[in-house]
């Protein structure tokens, strides 16, 4: 009934058949009723259900049953098992695992025979010669492993973590060694079988080496507990082999290592054998630990390892499959070893195994730009290709530690290999099939696809780092490959116009095809040059990386600098048309190569070419400069010890060359976005790169000089096509640069000047729509919302180039707006996108200005946010999402940008620089009275369903967060309904969105309780509330799956809460003591809670108590949460 079909049986006949199952499964002592069902059914759902049956009671009624009842059930199931060859492999591990239980449940009872007898089973089953018995032997191993190994594979038996981790250490002592010298055994019998294998052979060979995979693969008990890893039943994705030292006799037998690498020949011819035994290799490689005594004997291993690794390598030709671990290897014994060891070997074994490397890594390079060029899903040489080039980066790390020039030919080799995959033929090697083999067309491509620079970013971090090794190499290839490609653009362009000038039409037909080839090729080997020339410099300032410095240097007695400087000041030109360009200094040369891209893109769009120019190559182009002009542009010569004279020449302050580079750049951003307004990434990347030109105030005084600044002030100021049609994040940018150049003017006269230009147009644009007459009539016009967001983008484009030097002037200019703009949320209420960039501007000027206000405008600033989220809730107030499940989170966009409002004007009672002053404002208004207006809107909105969307989840508690420490006295001023809705969001948040949510949750609890104490609000709503969280915080650190790294803010929390409520404390105590059936662990747990709040420790929430209580708590966890948590 239970299996039978729908329309077979009704609903309430099937919960029957269910129910009938569920008590069979419940009964006591089953265990003949079991024997005579699985000796007589033939139903493999009956046969999994009463095995089932048997792995439950016998959990449940271990201690009612005789070693001998256990002995024999253990003795049934096995032959059971070996009579019926045909079971379905469900049933069989079903049954397989039922004797596993056993075993580990007499682990460490005297009940148990451990298991010799399972063991005697297996050889038998091995040495019979059947096939079939011996796959059920390799099951029972597989069975065997799988519970012992404490992990998500473990049964859930209802046994304490320390239970699993006790069976499991023995289990390593005294069995798991013979499990992998059994493996071992049959490794050797198969081995000596002549090639090809039998089908027999095959398939034994596969379940042995997976075996043997799980065993080297074994998480080993450390000797001391790890105390984040106390109480979790969890997988370790990467696991290394680090066993003890009773394996040194095994793992270190020279003989040991050759077994594996002459079995990998023979499992090499199926893909599935051919992964067990390449992870056991990779396995053997990332042996660490104990088990090597000192340096002589890791040197020994990994010479022997070598010499195996070495020779298979030297033999083979990989298949496609075996790369992926091939490459695993390399970069393991790299991690493992370190380059010392490497060096004390014999010199032939580092070469060739970096030479192989470089070998394997060019080959899976130019393997991987094909998968790529077809756009194959399964990319196997793609993942292989990025772990080798892992490990080269670990390579340059430490190549230090090398004798200098020894990578050179291999990162020679590497570096080129990855250039010709990228470009043409007759230098490169990349193929031209693509997008029409694969089925995909251009735009769909662009849908998938994300940008380059992004997707490849490691990769080309890698190559880069390669390349600054040889730069005497990859700089001049790099040049002359760059100047080529550019020369035969030109040409192309240039014969394009000829072919329309001569037709007559700009329609006229022509192959574009050496054209796209030609754009591709530019467009990686710009990327790759940005690459080599800088380095990634998140959180740090930016600068010239010393190789390429030290590289200018080295050749400076070559070059000639007036050469240099003419090279790089003729962009229109061929560079080998300038007499002695061959003197010219070549990182110069190269970034003059990219400005000559750059003029050929300008003169084409000139001659009416732009439909030949590829924006994704201007793009790159641009990108390109934003790197550069951060590193090299106007440098602070500071921070270098050393400077090379044709740079400091070039780029350095106080020079022709600087200002020269600075008009020729700020003349292409400006072609840039009046020209290809519509190509939004392009018009970005262009205006950052003006943006990094101004941002730093002693760059942006040479800046400032350049005339074409005031060109693109007008232009903005115009406010015609095509500024006017620039995307909202690229009108910000704009308007974000014009700001900043507009603080770098020295002259008083001059600044007011250029601020004129930029903020009067706005603010008589602003008024002369908000303010017109027919604006109530036509507001809704789409032409005049459009004209609404334009306004404000440049506002908030205005807010984000707020600096310390121009705030007070920006507060005064957008103060007026702010004002308005709450007439502007009356009139807008129902347009979300409009609402949203009016609360945002709000948002980005109390983020950029609030700190640094006195407090007269501080309260200002307040009162216009109070009553603008007054407006917002007037048209809000009543709005609940119930269901989130279908939406999108930007749908969202307006509560988001209201609770970011929120958390910022939180910001003063964190940091305040602004100044001091004598006469007090008369505003009432307080910065946490606006946000508990606000939180009273923002918390019936966000219901359990909204808080699924992660943003709007995390920027939720950060705000309860900031307000909880700062102002834990205002949550007792909500109303009863909102405060029950808080409580449930933040019990929500303490289990159900990540350890990030839950550190948060539990920093709430703590500033609440710790205000409950300190104004001993007893009785209190708040006070109940800390009652409920004791009881949850409490059973979640005790009894649940925990982030261990939380411990300190958990700790902090529970102290809070005991310090609140310490009747309630100790009922729970007692009901957790009374709930232990075993007495060991009722005493145990008894001393564990004593020792966590002795008669020593004072229970008021101060500094000194709390890490008293978290000393305690750390302890007292690592000696109780093994018995408490089960599985």
């Amino acid at each position: 009934i239970f299996q039978a079909p729908p329309n077979v049986v009704t609903s309430e006949q099937r919960h029957a058949a269910e129910a009938i199952i569920l008590a069979f499964r419940k009964t006591k002592l089953p265990y003949n009723t079991c024997r005579y069902i699985l000796e007589n059914t033939k139903s493999d759902y009956v046969l999994f259900q009463t095995a089932t049956t048997l792995k439950e009671a016998i959990i449940r009624e271990w201690t009612l049953l005789s070693p001998e009842d256990i002995e024999s059930l253990r003795s049934f199931l096995l032959r059971y098992i070996t009579k019926h060859i045909s079971l379905q492999s469900y049933v069989r591990e079903q049954i397989l695992q039922t004797v596993a239980v056993i075993l580990k449940r007499g682990t460490l009872d005297s009940k148990g025979t451990g298991c010799d007898n399972m063991f005697t089973d297996v050889t038998s089953l091995i040495g019979s010669g059947n096939v079939t018995m011996q796959l059920v032997a390799c099951s029972m191993l597989t069975s065997l492993l799988n519970e012992y190994s404490s992990s998500s594979r473990t049964s859930n038996t209802g046994f304490t973590w320390e239970f699993h981790t006790k069976c499991k250490r023995a289990f390593e002592t005294n069995n798991l060694k013979k499990v992998f010298l059994f493996c071992l055994q049959v490794l050797n019998e198969i081995d000596a079988q002549p090639s090809p294998l039998t089908r027999e052979a095959t398939a034994v060979l596969n379940r042995v080496l997976s075996i043997t995979e799980q065993v080297l693969s074994w998480e080993f008990s450390p000797k001391s507990l790890l105390r984040r890893r106390v109480g979790l039943f969890e997988t370790n994705n990467y696991v290394t082999l680090k066993p003890n030292e009773a394996w040194r006799d095994t793992l270190l037998d020279r003989n040991i290592l050759q077994l594996f690498f002459k079995i990998h020949e023979k499992a090499r011819f199926n893909s599935e054998m051919a992964h067990h035994s390449i992870q056991c290799i990779g396995q053997l490689a990332s042996l660490n630990g104990v088990i090597f005594t000192n340096d002589e004997s890791r040197k020994q291993y990994l010479q022997s390892f070598l010499d195996g690794f070495l020779h298979l390598l030297g033999s083979i030709e990989l298949q496609d499959f075996e790369n992926l671990g091939v490459a695993t290897i390399f970069k393991n014994i790299f991690m493992m070893f370190p380059i010392k060891i490497f060096m004390a070997l014999p010199e032939t074994h580092f070469q060739a195994c970096v030479d192989h490397m470089t070998r394997l890594t060019c080959h899976m390079g130019r393997l991987a730009a094909l998968e790529e060029a077809l756009h194959k899903d399964d990319c196997i040489y793609m993942d292989g290709y990025e772990k080798m080039l892992e490990t080269w980066m670990q390579l340059t790390l430490e190549i230090n530690q090398l004798p200098e020039g020894s990578l050179k030919p291999q990162a020679t080799e590497v570096f080129h290999s990855y250039l010709q995959c990228h470009i043409s033929p007759p230098e490169g090697l990349r193929s031209q099939v693509g997008h029409v083999d694969s089925g995909i067309d251009d735009e769909e491509l662009g849908e998938l696809d994300e940008d380059d620079r992004d997707k490849f970013s490691d990769q080309l971090c890698c190559i880069g780092a390669l390349a600054r090794i040889i730069p005497e190499h990859s700089i001049p290839l790099l040049a002359k490959v760059l100047e080529e490609r550019v020369s035969r653009l030109h040409g192309q362009l240039q014969r394009l116009q000829q072919h329309r000038d001569t037709s007559g039409t700009l329609n006229a037909s022509f192959d574009t095809s050496i054209l796209n080839i030609l754009h591709e090729d530019l467009h990686w080997l710009v990327l790759v040059a940005a690459h080599v020339l800088t380095e990634e410099a998140e959180g740090e300032t930016p600068m010239i990386p010393s190789n390429i410095m030290q590289y200018s240097i080295t050749t400076s007695q070559t070059i000639d600098l007036h050469t240099t400087l003419k090279v790089l000041a003729s962009p229109g030109e061929r560079v080998e048309d300038i007499p002695g360009s061959q003197s010219t200094d070549n990182v110069v040369r190269l970034i003059s190569a990219v400005f000559r891209l750059c003029e050929v893109e300008t003169r084409a769009v000139n001659a009416k070419l732009t439909d030949c120019v590829s924006p994704q190559v201007g793009s790159t182009c641009m990108w390109f400069l934003r790197r550069w002009v951060l590193s090299y542009l106007l440098p602070d010569e500071n921070y270098y010890s050393q400077m090379s004279m044709a740079l400091q020449s070039a780029f350095g302050r106080d020079t022709d060359g600087a200002q020269w580079v600075i008009a020729f750049l700020i003349q292409k951003i400006i072609s840039n976005i009046t020209t290809w307004s519509s190509e939004e990434q392009l018009v970005e990347d262009s205006l950052k790169v003006l943006v990094a030109l101004l941002k730093n105030g002693s760059k942006a005084v040479y800046v400032v000089k350049c005339n074409l600044l005031w060109d693109l002030a007008r232009l903005e100021a115009n406010n015609g096509p095509p500024l006017s049609l620039l995307s909202s994040i690229s009108r910000r940018l704009l308007l974000k640069a014009l700001v900043l150049a507009g603080s770098a003017f020295k002259d008083p006269p001059v600044k007011e000047e250029f601020w004129k230009i930029i903020l009067q147009s706005i603010q008589e644009r602003f008024y002369g729509l908000i303010c017109g007459e027919n604006f109530v009539k036509t507001f809704h016009n789409v032409e005049v919302q459009e004209s609404v967001c334009c306004l404000l983008e440049s506002l908030l484009g205005i807010a984000q180039g707020t600096r310390v030097d121009n705030m007070e002037r920006l507060f005064l200019y957008l103060s007026p707006f702010l004002a308005e703009s709450v007439k502007l949320i009356e009139v807008y209420h129902n347009y979300e996108s409009i609402i949203s960039l009016i609360l945002e501007l709000y948002s980005e000027v109390v983020q950029r200005h609030l700190c640094y206000l006195g407090e007269s405008n501080c309260k200002k600033l307040y009162d216009l946010c109070l009553s603008a989220i007054q407006m917002y809730s007037k048209h809000n107030t009543g709005k609940r999402i119930v269901d989130a499940s279908e939406d999108e989170e930007t749908k969202y966009r307006d509560i988001l940008t209201v609770m970011e409002l929120l958390t910022n004007l939180l910001s003063k009672d964190f940091i305040d620089f602004g100044p001091a002053e004598e006469t007090p404002s008369n505003s009432q208004v307080e910065g946490a009275d606006v946000v508990m207006y606000g939180l009273n809107i923002v918390i019936p909105i966000m219901s359990l369903e909204l808080l699924k969307f992660p943003t709007l989840c995390s920027q939720y508690f950060k705000l309860l967060t900031f307000l909880s420490d700062v102002h834990p006295e205002k949550f007792t001023t909500l109303p009863e309904n909102l405060f029950k809705s808080l409580v449930t969001s933040i019990e929500h948040g303490l289990t159900a969105f990540g350890s990030d949510i839950t550190k948060m949750c539990l920093e709430i609890i703590t500033s609440l309780a710790s205000h409950v104490f300190d104004s001993n609000f007893t009785g209190s709503t708040l006070h109940t509330a800390m009652s409920h969280f004791l009881k949850i915080v409490f059973h979640m650190l005790l009894l649940e799956s925990f982030d261990m790294d939380l411990i300190e803010t958990a700790s902090t929390a529970l102290f809070c809460l005991i310090c609140c409520h310490q009747d309630q404390y100790k009922e729970l105590v007692n009901q957790l003591l009374q709930s232990q059936l075993e007495d060991q662990y009722k005493q145990r747990l008894l001393v564990a809670f004593n020792n966590l709040t002795p008669s020593t420790l004072t229970m008021t929430i101060n500094r000194q108590s709390k890490i008293a209580f978290m000393h305690n708590f750390d302890q007292f966890l690592v000696n109780v949460r093994g018995f408490l948590c089960v599985k």
